[in-house]
């Protein structure tokens, strides 16, 4: 299986970056592929109103949206998704294999955030808490959930 991550943002801490880098060589040793593609986060106006936050999210994933490939399986990592153990996480990925998906693709937004349209492209809605967490961390607990599914 190949998985990808999509996410706004770069990983600034050493800690993180070293992390990811072993858990993607675990998930290697599975015979898996790990692939991270980062895209630029957007500074946010000071005085953004309400009804341009769709559109600023739109514009921040325009370039995320565009790397989705139809044949991808979408998981948006959203806090309103669903919260599941390893077991059922990796049962959706076992499901998504049978019907012919070979790659899952993880979406991370930046501070805001995913536009409706990629969370309506997504297959499954996935949260991991209902607290905020660093996004560099969340790259990270992510890489090492899909380490052991």
């Amino acid at each position: 299986m190949i998985y990808r991550i999509l996410c706004i943002g770069k990983i600034k801490d050493g800690y993180y970056r070293e992390a990811i880098a072993e858990l993607e060589k675990n998930i290697h040793k599975m015979g898996n592929r790990l692939e991270i593609v980062e895209f630029p986060d957007l500074r946010i106006p000071d005085r953004m109103r309400e009804e341009n936050r769709e559109a600023f999210l739109k514009k921040e994933c325009s370039r995320m949206m565009e790397q989705i490939r139809p044949t991808d399986y979408v998981v948006a990592l959203c806090i309103e998704g669903k919260e599941l153990t390893t077991e059922q996480h990796g049962e959706y990925v076992r499901r998504a294999a049978e019907n012919g998906y070979t790659t899952v693709t993880y979406v991370i937004g930046g501070s805001l955030g995913l536009p409706e349209t990629l969370k309506k492209r997504s297959h499954l809605k996935l949260s991991f808490s209902r607290m905020t967490f660093p996004h560099q961390m969340m790259r990270m607990v992510l890489c090492e959930e899909i380490a052991n599914l």
